[in-house]
């Protein structure tokens, strides 16, 4: 089944043979890459004596901006893929094959990578690669919907799952003497699933929820991204100030979005980290509008940035 046009200018995001490449986008994606790699060098630092201090905080809160930015270009990225290749059921062949490739890198190559040792008997880790993949895999399904529908379905699961938080105590009583079902683990949850009788426990550090939901919404803002670069400029710049306001906001009032309430004055120093300290396990919705919200106001600023730095920054950002 072919996936029909839209009819925006696309002269510098389209070609006859493949999509080209949109600079802007590979310009944020390079940013993300460099503070994936703070990131990762933050993990085998260690924390100072004393504590997490306010330059340790901050290394941490700037690459929260990694995983969001990931699934969201990726999603996006597999919607230009889709236009390139004009066949939904050639896209969905290659997010499921893509996203088992990444699941089993996952728990084997990444495993050991983390950790140094060949020991997989004793426990796996499904961290970030894993999220992606199996988000890959649902997206395989989710591509035969139209796009209005795949950015509704992807706003309301992000806006929406933090109903949880109201029934904490709920959750709480229901499972007080058992583990949540190994599915509702990987889908929210988080923590250890027992693979089989004797196998080794599989540590979910990133579900499926609400990620998929930035997948899908950053799929649907591919029309966006292959849109006149002064048009997608605008858009960018509109939807990420709006974002971050909302952000601002709810945070400010306590309102929804997030199960750690913000407390405190501002305008100190422990009343502003506070302000900031939002939760990435599960992502909030919070979170994620603190960290998507900035990264599509970069997307517009990158707009016609050249340079050198740019160059370099672009490179980082490329993908075959």
């Amino acid at each position: 089944m072919a996936i029909p046009a839209v009819d925006s200018v696309r002269a510098t995001a389209v070609g006859t043979k493949r999509t080209s490449r949109i600079a802007s986008m590979d310009l944020v994606r390079g940013v993300v890459m460099l503070l994936m790699a703070i990131d990762h060098v933050r993990v085998y630092s260690g924390v100072p004596p004393g504590g997490p201090a306010p330059g340790v905080f901050f290394t941490r809160w700037v690459t929260h901006f990694v995983a969001p930015g990931f699934v969201f270009l990726a999603g996006t990225a597999a919607y230009l893929h889709g236009r390139k290749l004009g066949n939904r059921s050639a896209l969905a062949k290659f997010l499921v094959t893509r996203g088992l490739w990444l699941v089993l890198l996952e728990l084997t190559v990444i495993r050991v990578a983390w950790t140094f040792n060949l020991d997989f008997a004793h426990y796996l880790l499904a961290g970030v690669i894993w999220m992606l993949g199996w988000c890959m895999v649902l997206m395989a399904a989710v591509v035969y919907l139209p796009r209005a529908a795949i950015a509704m379905m992807g706003i309301a699961i992000v806006a929406l799952h933090n109903v949880t938080d109201l029934f904490a105590g709920q959750l709480q009583q229901i499972y007080a003497n058992s583990d949540p079902p190994w599915l509702l683990k990987i889908l929210y949850f988080g923590g250890a699933v027992q693979l089989g009788g004797s196998g080794p426990p599989l540590l979910i550090l990133y579900v499926l929820v609400p990620w998929i939901g930035v997948m899908m919404a950053g799929y649907a803002f591919g029309a966006v991204a292959e849109a006149a670069p002064d048009r997608r400029r605008g858009i960018c710049l509109k939807l990420g100030v709006a974002m971050s306001a909302a952000f601002v906001l709810l945070r400010a009032l306590n309102l929804y979005g997030d199960p750690r309430p913000w407390q405190g004055h501002f305008f100190t120093l422990r009343g502003f980290l506070g302000f900031l300290n939002t939760t990435k396990y599960p992502a909030s919705l919070e979170f994620l509008l603190m960290t998507l919200g900035p990264l599509l106001i970069l997307w517009a600023l990158s707009e016609g940035w050249k340079g050198k730095v740019a160059d370099v920054v672009e490179t980082f950002g490329r993908v075959p």
